[in-house]
């Protein structure tokens, strides 16, 4: 068994745009949201492949939640994240779509700095 440790897992959100133009809106085309962190991303690897893996570290909140689901929907991948009073990350990458660009955000819950 494969034993992976996500101490800050993520929900990743990937938000297709035709292209990044800068001072202007965007209209969003296709939108994927899948659990990430370092510890998850690397599970994804061998539990694709038919092994055993399970994933742990800590989660919380809704997107916390959103976490989970999205873990339980992966074969051969088993989840023992641990539940916290806080809110897990997310991360949002924005990516073009003609120019292969792409431009990402994260922390969204990260605590501000004094």
């Amino acid at each position: 068994m494969i034993l992976t440790v996500t101490l800050n897992a993520a929900l990743d959100a990937t938000y297709g745009v035709d292209s990044l133009r800068p001072r202007t809106s965007h209209r969003i085309g296709a939108v994927h949201r899948r659990a990430g962190g370092k510890g998850v991303n690397v599970a994804r690897v061998p539990a694709g492949r038919g092994r055993a893996v399970t994933v742990t570290g800590l989660v919380g909140g809704p997107t916390g939640t959103l976490v989970r689901e999205d873990l339980r929907t992966v074969p051969g991948l088993r989840d023992e994240l641990v539940p916290v009073a806080g809110e897990s990350r997310q991360t949002v990458t924005v990516v073009s779509e003609r120019f292969r660009t792409t431009v990402t955000v994260e922390d969204l819950h990260a605590p501000k700095p004094h």
